[in-house]
């Protein structure tokens, strides 16, 4: 049995949990900085039950607000710096996967006297606790080490993670994710499921991850044609529905905790990098591509999960396809030569099954990006 597992986040889901998850949060300290965005933590009500939280447990609290979409490394530094200054016991990150990951970050800072790039680096220094609450279904950052950040001098992602990454507790209530539109719920619900699919295709998967995997893709498939039927107008899927996604995500979380992800996030940072294509869309357009090469190069897996989805390929893709509104201008030839370079020594790229290489990565982003 080939296993490699670690999991130390404890996870309390479900409704109220952060309020009855406030004790876990005394247990941290009796100063904590709340790390969020501008405005979403405060229309989901998570901001509100968070420092309603904070102040029946005494705890004295502020509030780092300047965490945009795909994180600048520049301002974890500047939270880092913001949550010194403050004298914080821990952080608490509340929104999607920018201010989760960005929570991540800010806590390495607060703790080490480094350059913005020293992130990539072994730190002598563990960083602060922290707590993360999350308010969409679809990074899975919540149980992860992962943190996807925004190298400012170069605007290109590039992402970290080490046991100091992980959060202390996870808070998970789907009705935080009631307020969000059609267009985000769908991205986000494909990005769990290429977490899902791009960790269960993964030369580094184990029975464990599988299992995470197959949870996830057998709660989104259904999940993702409910979505697909629901109006455009009066978009209003039920609270059942979030909790479904909600779950998934985090089974998605759990599988590439282990397995990391495979070519669909590496090309898919292209075009949220140059052309601001949300991330969960950005992947899922590679997503029918990355099937397919898992049906011919695991075929034994893909039966199994096929019969578990009692859903083949062809229509799986077809899913995939039908949610995809991702919009961008044809790269040409030379512009995929250029990407080829890009993504030299990527980890994602060697993570997927059979040979990846140049070869097959100019065929799949030829196909992809230059012909549409």
């Amino acid at each position: 049995m080939d296993l490699n597992f670690l999991m130390p986040v404890q996870v309390m889901a479900g409704p109220d949990s952060v309020s009855r998850g406030s004790h876990l949060l005394r247990e941290m300290g009796r100063r904590c900085l709340i790390v969020t965005g501008r405005s979403s933590a405060k229309a989901c009500g998570a901001l509100a039950d968070v420092t309603a939280a904070l102040d029946r447990e005494g705890i004295v609290w502020d509030v780092f607000d300047k965490v945009g979409q795909n994180p600048l490394l520049s301002t974890c530094v500047e939270g880092g710096r913001a949550a010194a200054a403050f004298g914080a016991d821990f952080l608490v990150g509340i929104g999607g996967g920018s201010p989760l990951d960005a929570t991540k970050a800010i806590a390495a800072f607060a703790t080490n006297d480094m350059e913005p790039m020293g992130i990539y680096e072994p730190r002598k220094v563990p960083p602060l606790p922290f707590a993360l609450v999350g308010t969409t279904s679809g990074t899975g950052s919540e149980v992860t080490r992962y943190s996807v950040l925004t190298v400012d001098e170069t605007g290109r992602k590039r992402s970290w993670g080490d046991r100091g990454s992980y959060a202390r507790v996870a808070f998970g209530d789907a009705r935080y994710t009631l307020s969000l539109n059609r267009s985000f719920t769908i991205s986000t619900a494909l990005d769990a499921l290429a977490h899902a699919v791009e960790g269960y295709f993964n030369k580094t998967a184990d029975p464990i991850s599988d299992s995470f995997a197959l949870l996830a893709m057998e709660l989104l498939v259904p999940a993702l044609r409910e979505l697909k039927e629901l109006p455009q107008q009066d978009f209003a899927p039920s609270l059942e529905l979030r909790e479904r996604l909600y779950a998934a995500s985090i089974y998605g979380g759990l599988t590439i905790n282990t397995t990391g992800t495979a070519f669909c996030h590496q090309m898919g940072y292209t075009l949220t990098e140059d052309h601001g294509v949300p991330h969960g869309q950005a992947c899922a357009v590679f997503l029918p591509d990355y099937i397919r090469n898992g049906t011919l190069t695991c075929p034994e897996k893909a039966q199994r999960l096929f019969t578990r989805l009692n859903l083949f390929a062809g229509p799986f893709c077809q899913l995939v396809e039908d949610l995809l509104d991702a919009r961008w201008p044809d790269y040409s030839p030379q512009q995929v030569e250029e990407l080829l370079v890009r993504w030299q020594g990527s980890k994602n790229m060697e993570k997927t099954p059979g040979t990846f290489d140049a070869a097959r990565q100019r065929e799949v982003a030829l196909r992809v990006l230059a012909h549409r």
